[in-house]
């Protein structure tokens, strides 16, 4: 061995372990099936190079418009949190004013917070989900109570990195009382006095096979980026699609991922060319996250994570931090009373090719 080599090996082997992690690449085609393994231990304490929990407790994680912070839910119809990722530092900022807890939280670009919750409780877990779900804003200093604002959100909403227009969708009446549609809007949240108001709302997109749900804008924000879910089909009774809509044409174009999976989409790349999905076998049972490109005619699908080969576990709701180089994303197990359930916030490095 070269005396360069070898000082080369020796520099290595001194280096703090943080500064050799090259942090996650894009792995292999994802293949038709997605088993569970039996592997033993806990993924949470056993993590790869490149990751590391940030709080032992969460779900839902969504980055500040300048990447600096992380916001996320403690626990389903909880309290929302904000990490630091500059001082690793936690704090409550849903903790000084009374509610029903949160599903959600979400930043507009001004850095306020946009939060997803039930001003009053349904007789049941599924009432509460699918029919009191609300909007607020809170001030960016987290100092007022949250305010609603007189929308009720389907599932998540999409926030704009350029301004404040958001997108989100609404369960409307179908072709029947048994089929339920979504429909998608978008708005944008202004200040009058202080006072917070939706305007500028416009109806994009109703969908009545499927029910849509507004994730991520396109860049410009020409566009959007969602999944829709089709009930009583699939592994475990739901099938999903990743499918984008062209605010100017309106058309909707998919992109494929294998039928036999369940492929959620999640947080979308800068550049717009790529996203996260929850990719499963069965998502009641383990789930991973892959990575799509999103072009429907040369679709790229590969696999960045293998938690499901301890069985049991899951990763979700990843998102991509503004810059591109690093996802959060919940962990946590498969077994949960509700989809979005998560017991951890864990931080992944991405290497220089991902």
């Amino acid at each position: 061995m070269k005396p360069v080599r070898v000082m080369m090996v020796v520099a290595a082997a001194l280096m703090p372990a943080h500064l050799l992690a090259q942090g996650f690449t894009r792995g292999d085609p994802v293949p038709a099936a997605l088993p569970l393994g039996n592997e033993p231990g806990d993924p949470r304490l056993e993590m790869p190079s490149g990751q590391h929990l940030v709080s032992a407790f969460g779900e839902r994680p969504v980055f500040s418009p300048k990447g600096d912070k992380l916001a996320f839910i403690g626990k389903s119809y909880g309290d929302a949190f904000e990490y630091d990722m500059v001082t690793g530092r936690l704090r409550n900022i849903t903790a000084h004013a009374p509610s029903e807890g949160y599903l959600r939280v979400h930043y507009l670009n001004d850095g306020s917070y946009l939060l997803l919750g039930p001003r009053t409780l349904g007789k049941t877990r599924e009432e509460t989900r699918y029919g009191h779900i609300e909007l607020f804003w809170m001030d960016a200093q987290a100092a007022r109570a949250p305010v609603p604002l007189g929308r009720k959100v389907f599932e998540g909403l999409a926030t704009s990195p350029r301004s404040n227009l958001i997108a989100w969708s609404e369960m409307t009446a179908g072709a029947s009382p048994t089929t339920p549609a979504t429909t998608i809007f978008t708005g944008r949240l202004v200040l009058h006095d202080g006072a917070p108001a939706i305007e500028d709302v416009q109806s994009i997109l109703t969908t009545s096979d499927c029910l849509a749900e507004a994730q991520d804008f396109l860049p410009g924000d020409k566009g959007l980026l969602m999944p829709c879910y089709f009930h009583g089909k699939g592994p475990t009774g739901v099938q999903t699609k990743v499918l984008s809509v062209d605010f100017a044409t309106k058309k909707v174009t998919e992109y494929p991922t294998p039928a036999g999976l369940y492929g959620e989409v999640e947080g979308i790349f800068p550049d717009g060319k790529r996203a996260l999905v929850e990719c499963a076998q069965d998502r009641s049972k383990g789930m991973d996250i892959c990575v799509l490109d999103l072009d429907p005619v040369r679709a790229r699908y590969t696999r960045m994570t293998n938690i499901v080969r301890y069985g049991g576990w899951k990763y979700g709701n990843p998102v991509v931090r503004p810059g591109g180089r690093m996802i959060a994303a919940q962990v946590g197990s498969a077994n949960v009373a509700d989809a979005g359930v998560g017991e951890g916030i864990v931080l992944m490095d991405l290497a220089p090719n991902f």
